[in-house]
């Protein structure tokens, strides 16, 4: 009896690192992945240029660059400027100080030599006469003189309350004074009049022009009440002409 081996036919079955295999093209997974990356490329290039900050141009630059080196100089002069004005301020608010430390230190020395002399002031009022007949506010003494041939003419008038614990008082002094021009007319010529305020004492003290060619001869003091219409005090006192 006879057997029969057939021989198997070869089945190729490729080998997993087997280099001799036939050339093939590019994957389609690489070529999507590469057409993915131009066209996310060019979104971007296209996004910049529309909606992206423009790029300025050469001649805009330099521009740009020459206006920001003006500033910078302008910057400079202003600060220049302003240190300068900072230093004469300074000088300024220097020599204020030293002027105030010299006012205040004047002032003190005036204010010590003030008071001595306003006490012995109020000894000499106390010694001042007071007469009762001419009102509860009288002129207690009075000097006039006018200068010969002159036409200015100054008066000293010391008022005087009779008690210093009475209210204050407030009213007018009212000078006028009588005389003649060289051509023999007589005149009265009243001067506006001044506040007054007083508690004991009060000395009034002054200078006017009178006309020319008057002089006078004596002069009506009278004290008027606040109102301005009640007559308080009057005197007559005479004026000297030296």
């Amino acid at each position: 009896m006879v057997i029969r081996v057939q021989a198997k036919r070869a089945i190729f079955k490729p080998a997993p690192y087997d280099t001799r295999r036939g050339s093939r093209g590019l994957p389609g997974w690489l070529i999507l992945f590469l057409i993915g990356i131009l066209l996310g490329g060019g979104g971007v290039l296209f996004l910049q240029a529309s909606y992206g900050e423009k790029r300025l141009s050469l001649a805009e630059t330099q521009k740009l660059t020459e206006e920001l080196k003006n500033l910078t100089v302008e910057k400079q002069t202003l600060q220049t400027k302003v240190d300068e004005s900072q230093k004469v301020l300074d000088a300024e608010i220097s020599v204020r100080d030293t002027k105030i430390k010299e006012l205040t230190s004047s002032l003190s020395t005036a204010e010590s030599l003030i008071g001595p002399l306003r006490e012995q002031l109020n000894l000499f009022a106390q010694t001042l006469p007071f007469d009762p007949r001419y009102g509860p506010i009288g002129v207690s003494t009075s000097l006039f003189t006018q200068g010969k041939n002159s036409t200015k003419l100054s008066y000293l008038v010391w008022l005087l309350q009779e008690n210093a614990q009475k209210p204050e008082f407030k009213g007018w002094l009212e000078l006028s004074f009588e005389g003649r021009y060289a051509n023999g007319r007589v005149e009265t010529i009243t001067l506006p009049r001044i506040a007054v305020k007083l508690n004991h004492f009060l000395h009034v003290t002054g200078t006017t022009d009178l006309p020319a060619g008057f002089t006078a001869t004596r002069a009506n003091a009278k004290v008027i009440a606040e109102d301005g219409k009640r007559q308080v005090t009057w005197r007559v006192l005479p004026v000297q002409v030296k």
